[in-house]
Order: structure tokens, then C-alpha cells, then sequence
């Protein structure tokens, strides 16, 4: 199991409104980077393409008030995976948010994946701060 993260991102609101606006896919679609083609989505599910590597789904499966937004692969993906954003209230400001994506890679496609998988979780994390800037 291959892990990307990006961890302890200060967000300039507070978790109650980056819960929802996390909670909503349709909302994702302001934080995927350019490489990111064909995307849709509805409050629960998207798909997209990450131009020059692979079509992915997935669906959120779980979501915990102000504390975590577990989200799975869903239906034929090149690999099973998951991404679960963690909430901290850091003080009356705004609060911390980490994203861990977890997907099970064969050593051929860890290598080549690696670098665009980071770069793609630092991507949101860069949207999301700047959404709330």
C-alpha cells in the first residue's frame, strides 16, 4: 500500500465549513489541478481523468462532523484506493485539515504513479488553502 499525504494544512475558516463545502464533490471541482479532464460529479460520487494516466471514480463512504470525510474507489479503477481528510480546529480562525490517500500499487506502477499521486494531493491541498485565503 502506497501512502500520499499531505499533512497539518492551515485553512483560514473554521471545520464546520470546510466539512461541507468537503463534504459536496460537486464542490471539488475548483481544487483538481489542470491534468484533471472529463470531471463530474454529484454530492457523493465523481469521476475523473488525470490526463496521461488513468480514469478514476470514487464515492464518499463515511462522513464524521468536524473530524473525518472517508472516501473510496468506486467501481473499475487501475487500483483500489482511499482518501480520508482529517479536521483540527487550530483556534477561533481556522482550523487544520490533513489529506492521506491510500492506493495498493504494484512496485511497476508505485514508480510511475508516485510523483503525479503527490502531486495531486498537494494540488488539493494548495485549492483548498487558497479557496479560503
Amino acid at each position: 500500500m502506497a501512502k500520499f499525504e499531505k499533512q497539518n494544512i492551515p485553512v483560514n475558516t473554521d471545520c464546520k465549513t470546510v466539512f461541507e463545502f468537503l463534504g459536496d464533490f460537486r464542490n471539488f471541482g475548483d481544487l483538481m489541478p489542470d491534468q484533471v479532464k472529463n470531471w463530474q460529479a454529484d454530492e457523493d460520487s465523481c469521476s475523473f481523468t488525470i490526463e496521461g494516466m488513468a480514469d478514476l471514480a470514487m464515492r464518499i463512504d463515511g462522513k464524521y462532523p468536524c473530524s473525518n470525510i472517508h472516501i473510496v474507489s468506486k467501481g473499475k479503477n487501475p487500483a483500489d484506493f482511499s482518501m480520508d481528510y482529517y479536521f483540527r480546529d487550530k483556534d477561533d480562525q481556522g482550523c487544520e485539515v490533513s489529506i492521506v490517500f491510500n492506493v495498493d500499487l504494484n512496485p511497476f506502477l508505485k514508480a510511475m504513479a508516485s510523483r503525479p499521486l503527490q502531486h495531486f494531493v498537494d494540488k488539493l491541498a494548495a485549492g483548498l488553502q487558497e479557496k479560503y485565503a
